[in-house]
């Protein structure tokens, strides 16, 4: 037995000659990826110099970003083709990167936007965040209910990145703003909140009034009916993680900025 022993390392010799925690050894011991070669009357775990080749093996696929599962399955038929999974696992891992290139495309893009803003309400950074992740899916949606020149014209379609990226952050300014003097108890008609008011739909204007103003009479008239309409934008597509009283104060500034406008019109129509 004890000759036995000096071939046998104890779990934690074994994770410090392979770099890898005694947690995770456990682990593997519990999902059947590597059992140690032996055990004594405690319980206590024992690795032999082939175990650290079964690890290597584990590693190697782990590296690869092979699930446990998929581990397993490899270890327990040598004769599966370790070739043909590389292919395939290459074709994953590259559907990854993109993925993951995509997901800091758009956080790059979130983290211009707030830059600057101070300190955002986690319900409109959600907003936001939701906004630019389902971009393409909200233009889709809206694309069936507006002419495409209005779409384009929201979204700013062929501006600059970062004259785009200004925009939404002096809209966001203004939009943190509004929302910070209505939790102070400021009202529509407050002087402070109609220059907040008043800047952002100047910016709103800049967008759209020039193409709201050569929109036809119908064209006009069906936009109308869709903002009147609360059903108008599905919520799956366009969530609102706004405070209620935030967005209706909001709201009430843009209906108390319409109603002072010639015509109670903001945008030209």
């Amino acid at each position: 037995m004890n000759e036995q022993r000096d071939n046998l390392y104890s779990i934690g010799q074994f994770a410090k000659l392979t770099g890898v925690t005694e947690r995770t050894l456990r682990y593997y011991d519990k999902q059947n990826l590597l059992k140690p070669s032996w055990r004594n009357e405690h319980g206590r775990r024992f690795y032999k110099d082939e175990d650290l080749l079964q690890l290597q093996k584990i590693l190697t696929l782990k590296f690869l970003d092979f699930s446990l599962e998929e581990i397993a399955g490899h270890l327990a038929d040598p004769g599966i083709n370790l070739q043909q999974s590389l292919d395939h696992q290459y074709d994953l891992l590259r559907m990854k990167q993109k993925q993951i290139e995509a997901v800091i495309s758009k956080l790059d893009r979130i983290r211009h936007i707030v830059e600057g803003t101070g300190t955002l309400d986690n319900g409109l950074l959600l907003t936001l965040i939701h906004s630019v992740q389902h971009e393409e899916e909200q233009r889709q949606y809206l694309s069936r209910l507006m002419p495409s020149t209005l779409i384009d014209a929201i979204y700013m379609e062929g501006k600059p990145d970062q004259e785009r990226l200004d925009t939404e952050r002096k809209m966001l300014v203004q939009m943190v703003k509004l929302t910070e003097l209505g939790k102070a108890g400021k009202q529509p008609q407050d002087p402070e909140v109609v220059q907040a008011g008043l800047q952002l739909v100047e910016m709103m204007r800049e967008l759209i009034g020039p193409i709201i103003s050569e929109m036809s009479e119908e064209e006009v008239e069906r936009l109308e009916i869709l903002e009147s309409d609360e059903s108008f934008l599905d919520p799956s597509i366009f969530p609102q993680h706004v405070a209620k009283e935030d967005e209706q104060f909001i709201s009430a500034v843009m209906d108390y900025l319409a109603d002072k406008e010639k015509g109670g019109d903001l945008f030209g129509r």
